[in-house]
């Protein structure tokens, strides 16, 4: 894959037509997105793709590659996909349906690019990922979600680098679990991104995608980063650093995403949470909590920054309860 990146970064008039529009292709999908991550993640699919083909085909990386257009067929993406749900993940288990939904769709992407540049007549992989239905990451009841989030107990610190740590901590809970801030976006938030607007706390939020949106802060959220900036961190720099035993931390330098995984499985055992959890989960939570206290799915979709509705309905668990389920023939006398 690193050879690709580099042909695609410094394409040559040595290679031929064909060539030069395979490689600008993969370009616009592997190097030209606007998020860094996405780029990764991207890159990373791409190469699970060609690491399968190359042992199932006794192929090389750079050959698959380099004929991609040529090789993958409508069979070869179905069996791409039956090969997924065949093989085994991290920890020996099967791989998730996000996870292959996810690659499918990459492969997608790319191929779709492929037709868009005239390299190919159809996208292979054109809904395959249809039919698959994904069960949404589980969400945390309320009365867990408040044990998280109080679960830092500042007021109670007995020297002030744990109360600047357990702050750090309390406010990055109460982003990620009460307002459904995605880890990356909340890994990356600034004292400069806090401020105010139509008199309301907001707070400026990069998405995926590259888009920036103001969320609406809790009140007594701003209360605790105002807090917090006043006693740790000044008015520029990044919210949440890597803190040091004596309490330090650069501000031009965030948390790692490891260390938010790390504090929030931290805080959900210390407080008997049992259930697997993530960041994500947070998300997860603020979805489902909205949507059980009878917000609309728009709304919320709106506010937790879904690019499609769909996704945020996938967390609508009262859609498959009967004692929930709105009756469509209550008006109807037979």
């Amino acid at each position: 894959m690193t050879e690709l990146l580099r042909r695609c970064d410094a394409i040559t008039e040595d290679e031929s037509p064909e060539t030069r529009t395979l490689l600008q292709a993969y370009r616009n999908v592997l190097l030209c997105h606007e998020s860094p991550n996405t780029r990764k993640a991207y890159a990373r699919d791409l190469d699970w793709f060609v690491g399968l083909y190359c042992e199932y085909h006794d192929r090389g990386e750079m050959d698959v590659l380099l004929n991609l257009h040529r090789l993958v067929t409508r069979s070869k993406a179905i069996w791409y996909r039956d090969t997924m749900r065949s093989v085994t993940g991290a920890w020996g288990k099967p791989l998730a349906d996000a996870t292959i939904n996810r690659r499918l769709a990459v492969m997608s992407t790319v191929l779709r690019e492929f037709h868009r540049s005239g390299l190919i007549q159809s996208n292979p992989f054109k809904g395959l990922t249809a039919g698959y239905r994904c069960d949404p990451t589980p969400a945390l009841s309320n009365e867990d979600r408040q044990k998280l989030i109080r679960a830092p107990d500042y007021l109670n610190a007995e020297t002030i680098d744990d109360r600047q740590r357990l702050l750090r901590d309390r406010i990055l809970l109460i982003l990620l679990f009460v307002h459904g801030t995605r880890r990356e976006e909340a890994r990356l938030v600034k004292a400069s991104d806090i401020g105010e607007s139509q008199g309301h706390p907001v707070l400026s939020v990069r998405q995926k995608g590259g888009n920036t949106i103001l969320h609406r802060l809790h009140p007594k959220l701003k209360e605790y980063i105002d807090q917090y900036v006043d006693e740790f961190l000044g008015d520029d720099g990044y919210l949440f650093t890597g803190l040091s035993n004596n309490g330090s931390g650069s501000p031009d330098k965030p948390i790692s995403p490891q260390a938010v995984n790390w504090i929030v499985k931290h805080y959900a055992k210390k407080v008997g949470i049992t259930q697997r959890i993530s960041p994500h989960v947070g998300r997860a939570t603020v979805i489902t909590l909205a949507l059980q206290g009878g917000a609309p799915l728009q709304v919320v979709s709106h506010a937790i920054g879904h690019a499609s509705i769909e996704t945020t309905a996938r967390y609508d668990r009262s859609r498959n309860r009967m004692d929930q389920a709105v009756m469509l023939f209550q008006d109807c006398e037979l």
